[in-house]
């Protein structure tokens, strides 16, 4: 028994060497192997069921993204700056002044408007769509001039920091009428249809999918769609606070990341057409944030067209939408000086920021 002793107490070791060797070893493993970073977390603004937003919600869905959605794909964590959306851009550019939004979709018109007027610290970083809006009519007329106050006649736009309104003056101005002749109203856009069908307003212009659902449910026929007023006028953007952006470059380029590819999904599933499976994922992903049917979303997508790149041709409109605002006295003589710019060319190049982009597409 003694003689057989030493080998116990040999074993004994042996064993415990090796499970602290083993414990060393995972404890090692567990400091020294970089761990996967927590998935930043992004306040995200969009206006409510507007369908221009589209690639957004895209961006979501794990469906489009293959199992992982393209958010999760780049390690962003997205949320809702404000539950159901914000009604217009000038009330979501209002909550960007309150730092409640860190990354926003909306019209061109409000971020400019609201940056200039008010100086609230944004940028923009991408395009999202153009075109996609229309003035819907309770009857067919056969002029604007068939809309006149002095016909009794009402008119609901989302008010005047948005893009309809801006659409609204240039569609006054080239058939030669004064905005003084035009009872105009400002409304939500989601009220517009039930207004329309009421007969408290005579018509109204507004995004997608909320001219399409009019239309398609017999409550209005389109006079002009935007394209009509002008053709292929730029739209919605993104803006980002430029806090943000400034202290997040990594988080804003990852997120440019994943609205492109949702941007080029979007644009690849209406070329697949109907019947296809990513065509159908489409619809059904429009359907449910904008609260519509596939028909009112098929008929509205063809008035819309998405894109994120900022060529020389956004830029273009870019400037003569600033000039307009300037002309329709929306922003004041002055303002972009006051706002450090020395015109609307370099408030345009400065204002816009396409460094994130750039990267983005790398």
């Amino acid at each position: 028994m003694l003689g057989k002793t030493p080998k116990l107490y040999i074993y004994a070791a042996i064993i415990i060497v090796v499970v602290a060797v083993a414990s060393i070893g995972s404890y090692y493993w567990f400091f020294i192997v970089p761990q996967s970073p927590a998935a930043a977390t992004v306040r995200v603004g969009w206006l409510t069921g507007d369908l221009h937003q589209l690639a957004y919600f895209v961006a979501k869905n794990t469906g489009a993204g293959g199992g992982k959605s393209f958010f999760e794909k780049y390690n962003i964590n997205v949320t809702d700056a404000l539950p159901g959306g914000y009604f217009a851009g000038g009330s979501e550019m209002d909550a960007f002044a309150k730092g409640e939004v860190d990354i926003g979709y909306l019209g061109s018109p409000p971020a400019i408007t609201k940056h200039l007027n008010l100086g609230v610290n944004t940028t923009i970083v991408t395009q999202v769509n153009k075109i996609g809006s229309a003035l819907v009519t309770k009857q067919p007329i056969n002029s604007l001039s068939d809309l006149t106050k002095d016909k009794g006649k009402k008119i609901a736009t989302p008010g005047p920091p948005s893009i309809q309104y801006f659409l609204f003056l240039r569609l006054v101005e080239k058939e030669e009428l004064s905005i003084e002749n035009f009872d105009l109203i400002t409304l939500a856009p989601k009220d517009m249809r039930a207004a329309l069908e009421a007969g408290t307003i005579d018509a109204f212009i507004a995004w997608e999918p909320f001219c399409a659902d009019a239309v398609v449910n017999g409550v209005g026929v389109v006079f002009k769609n935007s394209s009509d007023i002008w053709p292929d006028h730029i739209c919605c953007v993104v803006a980002v606070d430029k806090t943000f952006a400034v202290n997040h470059p990594n988080i804003v380029t990852s997120f440019l990341k994943a609205h492109i590819e949702a941007t080029n999904w979007i644009n690849a599933a209406i070329a697949s057409g109907p019947g296809s499976k990513n065509y159908d994922l489409l619809l059904d992903i429009a359907a449910n944030f904008t609260g519509r049917n596939r028909d009112v979303i098929e008929f509205a997508l063809a008035n819309i067209n998405y894109t994120f790149d900022i060529d020389d041709r956004f830029m273009g409109v870019f400037i003569e939408f600033a000039y307009k605002l300037i002309e329709y006295k929306i922003v004041a003589p002055g303002t972009i000086e006051d706002r450090g710019y020395s015109d609307v060319y370099d408030f345009a190049h400065k204002y816009i920021d396409t460094s994130y982009l750039t990267e983005a597409k790398r």
